[in-house]
C-alpha cells in the first residue's frame, strides 16, 4: 500500500489550474490598463489603478472561457481572446491615428466611427473563422502571445514600480506649520468662500500691459464692501505651488528636496489635505468643493460634498476609468451615450465645467451654515472659450486675434459672472459671509513668452512684473479695512482671516515672491521679491 504525497498532489493541482488559466488574454487586458496608467502616472495616485485593473482582468476572464468553449480547444480560445483584447483596447489609439488623416478621409468617415467599427467587426469574424477551420495546434503562436503579453505586463509594471520607489525616496510631503488654536468668537461662525479665478492679473497690470480697463469691476467690488489689495502679488507663478502655499498658510520651500522633479503630484496633496481645511474642521465647518477640470482641484475625498459636472449628470465616472473606456471599442457608444463634458478634455468640455461652477455655487450658498466653500475657476486662464459678452468663441475664431485680446475678453466675461455669484452669495447668506476673491497667478500665457517656455530663471524683470501682480479682494464683514494692507500676498490671506474671526494669533509672514527654474526643476525655488516689487 502506497501513501499519497499531499505535496505532490498540491503541485499537480497547481499545474492543472495554471494550465487552464487564460494568461495571455488577461495579460493583454492588464497591460492596456497599466500602460495608460503609466502614461498619466504623474497625475494619478496608485489607489486609482486597482479597481479598473480588476474589472478589466475580470472582463478578460469572462470572454476567455466562452471563447474556449466555442472554439472547442483551449489554445484557439486563448488566441482569439487575446486578439480580441488587443484590438478592443487599442481602438482608441487606432481612432486617433485615423484622426490624423481626417482631412484626407473626410469628416463624415471619421466622425461616425462607421468604417472603423466595420473593419474591427470583420477582423474578428475572419480570425474566428480561420481559427475554427485550422487543424494546427498553434502551440508556437499561443506561446508567442503568452510571452508578448507577459513582457508587456512586466515592462509597464516595472515603470510603475520604479516611479513609486522613486516617490518613496521622498515621502509624501505634509505641511510644516504647527496649527494654532482657533475658537468661535462672539461674532459667531460666518460662512467662508474662497473663490479663485485662475490667472486673473491685477487690474493695474490689465491696464498697463493688456490695454484693458478693469475699473468697472473693481468699483463694483468696492461698492459691495470689498477691500481690494491693489498691490497684491502671487507668491509663486503657477497654480499648484500657489494654492499649496495659500491653503497651508506657509511658504513651501521644504519641497526643494524635490528640486530635480517635474511632478506636480508632489505638491498636489498639500492642496487637498490642507491646514485651512483642518482648522475649519475643528470649528465645526462643513467643506464643499466646486470641482474644476484640473485633477488636483477636480475632486477632494476629504470634502463633505463635491460639486462637479459628473455629479450633475449622475454619471460618477472619474477621469481614469473613463479614459480606459475611451481607449476601447466602446468609444463610439460612449460618445453617443455620455456627454463629453464629463471629462473636460476639449475646449467645449471646459467651457461647460466653468458654466456649471457658476450655476451651482448659488445653490451651495443656500446650504446650512457654517460652511467653507472652495471654487477654483480655471478662467480667464485658457482655453479662451468666452467672448467679452460671455458668448461662445472657438479656437478657430481666436486664432486671428492677439492672445491679449482673447484673454481680456474672457476677463470681461468673467467679471459679469463673478458679479452674479457674489450677488447670489450675499443674498442667500443669513449672516454676512467672508469672501476671499483671489487669483492664484497672473496671466498664464506670460510663461509662454519665456525662452524656453516656462523657464522662469530666464525671465526679465519686466516679465516678472507682468506675471506676479494678481486680483486680490477681501469681503470681511464687521472688520475695519485698516486690518489689511495693499501689498498683502496669498500666504497671509487665511492667516489674516483666522486672526480676525477666530483669534488664531498667527504672525503674518514676510510677503515674498518665488520662481521655479523650469519645468524640469519645479521645486528649485529662487526669491525674486526685489525684482517684482522694485
Amino acid at each position: 500500500m502506497t501513501l499519497k504525497n499531499p505535496i505532490l498532489n498540491a503541485k499537480r493541482v497547481c499545474r492543472l489550474a495554471i494550465s487552464y488559466f487564460p494568461f495571455s488574454p488577461v495579460f493583454f487586458a492588464a497591460s492596456a490598463v497599466l500602460s495608460l496608467f503609466l502614461h498619466n502616472i504623474g497625475e494619478l495616485t496608485l489607489n486609482r489603478l486597482f479597481i479598473p485593473l480588476g474589472v478589466c482582468i475580470l472582463f478578460a476572464l469572462l470572454l476567455s472561457y466562452p471563447a474556449r468553449f466555442v472554439m472547442k480547444e483551449r489554445r484557439k480560445g486563448d488566441i482569439f481572446a487575446s486578439v480580441f483584447m488587443i484590438l478592443f483596447f487599442t481602438y482608441g489609439a487606432i481612432w486617433n491615428a485615423f484622426g490624423e488623416f481626417s482631412f484626407i478621409l473626410g469628416p463624415a468617415v471619421i466622425g461616425k466611427n462607421h468604417v472603423l467599427i466595420l473593419v474591427l467587426t470583420l477582423t474578428y469574424i475572419v480570425i474566428f473563422i480561420l481559427l475554427r477551420r485550422t487543424q494546427k495546434k498553434l502551440l508556437a503562436l499561443n506561446k508567442s502571445f503568452l510571452l508578448i503579453g507577459l513582457l508587456m505586463v512586466v515592462f509597464t509594471s516595472f515603470g510603475i514600480v520604479n516611479y513609486q520607489l522613486a516617490q518613496r525616496m521622498y515621502p509624501t510631503e505634509t505641511s510644516h506649520l504647527t496649527l494654532p488654536n482657533v475658537k468661535e468668537t462672539p461674532a459667531g461662525l460666518p460662512d467662508v468662500y474662497y473663490i479663485v479665478p485662475d490667472s486673473y492679473s491685477a487690474p493695474a497690470n490689465l491696464s498697463k500691459y493688456f490695454s484693458f480697463d478693469d475699473a468697472d469691476f473693481t468699483s463694483y467690488l468696492k461698492n459691495k464692501g470689498f477691500y481690494v489689495a491693489s498691490g497684491s502679488t502671487s507668491n509663486y507663478p503657477t497654480t499648484v505651488l500657489s494654492l499649496s502655499s495659500t491653503l497651508n498658510m506657509e511658504y513651501i520651500d521644504y519641497l526643494s528636496s524635490h528640486h530635480n522633479s517635474s511632478d506636480i503630484s508632489v505638491a498636489a496633496p498639500l492642496i487637498q489635505n490642507n491646514n485651512v481645511l483642518q482648522l475649519f474642521r475643528t470649528l465645526g465647518y462643513r467643506y464643499y468643493q466646486m470641482g474644476s477640470w484640473w485633477w488636483p482641484t477636480g475632486y477632494n475625498p476629504l470634502a463633505d460634498d463635491n460639486y462637479n459636472i459628473q455629479k450633475e449628470n449622475h454619471l460618477g465616472i472619474s477621469i481614469f476609468p473613463y479614459a480606459i473606456l475611451e481607449s476601447t471599442a466602446l468609444k463610439p457608444f460612449l460618445d453617443g451615450m455620455i456627454p463629453e463634458k464629463v471629462i473636460g478634455e476639449s475646449d467645449e468640455d471646459k467651457r461647460e465645467i466653468v458654466i456649471y461652477q457658476f450655476d451651482a455655487l448659488p445653490k451651495v450658498a443656500t446650504l446650512p451654515s457654517p460652511k467653507f466653500v472652495f471654487i477654483h475657476i480655471i478662467s480667464p486662464h485658457g482655453p479662451y472659450v468666452f467672448d467679452k459678452n460671455c458668448g461662445i468663441t472657438s479656437y478657430a475664431q481666436n486664432w486671428f486675434r492677439p492672445e491679449t485680446q482673447n484673454y481680456t475678453d474672457q476677463v470681461n466675461c468673467l467679471n459679469k459672472k463673478l458679479e452674479t455669484i457674489i450677488n447670489a452669495i450675499l443674498k442667500a447668506s443669513q449672516k454676512p459671509p467672508v469672501i476671499l476673491l483671489q487669483s492664484d497667478e497672473g496671466a498664464k500665457f506670460i510663461a509662454g513668452m519665456l525662452q524656453p517656455e516656462e523657464s522662469w530663471q530666464n525671465a526679465t524683470t519686466k516679465e516678472l512684473k507682468m506675471k506676479f501682480p494678481i486680483l486680490s479682494a477681501y469681503f470681511l464683514p464687521g472688520v475695519s479695512k485698516d486690518k489689511l494692507y495693499q501689498t498683502i500676498t496669498p500666504v497671509n490671506s487665511f492667516r489674516s482671516i483666522f486672526n480676525l474671526y477666530f483669534d488664531a494669533n498667527m504672525p503674518l509672514l514676510p510677503d515674498r515672491n518665488y520662481i521655479y527654474l523650469d519645468n524640469k526643476h519645479f521645486y528649485d525655488f529662487r526669491d525674486v521679491t526685489k525684482e517684482v516689487k522694485n
